[in-house]
């Protein structure tokens, strides 16, 4: 009688609902139906309660996965978000701006994109001026390094991003 166990980190979860499914043991009752993705393949698992009477852990896990969910953008590095509004950064709950610096150019290859960086608690943002979707979000947790370094357009400030 070997115990199994499993463990589903969630950056795997794709969605997670409480719906009724039919159990063999059960009957009709409740369930938590999580779907993930791991390496190019998708996974459904179904949780039935053993317990009838005790519905708050499903719940209770789907507001844990939803406040991992909304927090990503403190972590996780984010391209061609909607970060910026009116040329604005959209500040997320408790960040507060410190800087905003103008006349910053994003340079790849042989050319750049002048935009403006924003320097907050949480992150440092970048958007192109005539661009707003054409952005970059990326926190400090994520950063590996940061440099000078020489260039053909000049000094040029690098940020290193460690991998998710």
């Amino acid at each position: 009688n070997a115990k199994i166990n499993l463990s589903i980190g969630y950056s795997a979860i794709m969605s997670l609902n409480i719906r009724t499914a039919n159990s063999r043991l059960r009957g009709n009752t409740q369930a938590l139906f999580v779907m993930t993705k791991y390496n190019n393949s998708r996974f459904e698992f179904v949780f039935t309660n053993v317990v009838r009477a005790s519905p708050r852990l499903f719940t209770t896990v789907q507001a844990v996965y939803r406040a991992y969910d909304t927090s990503r953008l403190y972590r996780d590095l984010k391209l061609r978000g909607a970060i910026i509004k009116d040329k604005g950064l959209l500040l997320l709950p408790k960040e507060q701006m410190f800087n905003r610096v103008s006349g910053v150019w994003n340079l790849s290859s042989d050319q750049g994109n002048l935009g403006t960086f924003f320097i907050t608690n949480v992150r440092l943002v970048w958007h192109a001026n005539l661009a707003e979707n054409f952005n970059v979000s990326i926190p400090y947790l994520q950063m590996k390094n940061v440099r000078v370094r020489d260039s053909k357009f000049g000094q040029a400030l690098v940020v290193e991003t460690s991998p998710r």
